[in-house]
């Protein structure tokens, strides 16, 4: 395989692959929210010792305007994540091959494993990267797609 033709197929990869790392990246900060609503609700309110405290104290009020703030950026990222699933789907959907298209569309779109898509289809993980890399050869970059 001729440089011209890796770096090709990188560039295919890298296109198919902007739409699972975007769902990481939703998935990552989902977290953050659900680990600002445990903060949220074991927030009591200050006790008073006498004792001198370093740092600000934390409110509800700031904890509140992070999470309005992480839910305007989840919200943000799950609209560019829809337009680039259907972008990828366009892409996966160029492969005629049934089982080709399926192993895409199960490592891209729903972040399976090479193990476990190998599983569920009844092959070896071998032979499913080889389904893999014959599907990325088949698939045409646009314009619009990059």
């Amino acid at each position: 395989m001729d440089d011209n033709t890796l770096t090709e197929r990188d560039e295919k990869k890298r296109v198919l692959k902007r739409y699972r790392r975007k769902m990481e990246m939703i998935a990552r900060l989902e977290e953050r929210a659900r680990a600002l609503d445990r903060k949220i609700d074991g927030l009591r309110s200050p006790s008073l010792s006498g004792m001198p405290r370093g740092g600000k104290a934390l409110t509800s009020e700031d904890l509140i305007a992070d999470k309005v703030d992480l839910e305007r950026r989840i919200e943000k990222q799950k609209l560019e994540g829809g337009k680039l699933r259907r972008k990828t789907l366009d892409l996966i959907d160029q492969v005629e091959d049934v089982r080709r298209g399926e192993v895409l569309e199960d490592y891209f779109i729903y972040g399976m494993s090479f193990g476990q898509i190998a599983e569920e289809m009844g092959y070896t993980q071998r032979h499913i990267i080889r389904l893999y890399g014959e599907a990325i050869d088949m698939i045409t970059l646009c314009d619009d797609s990059v």
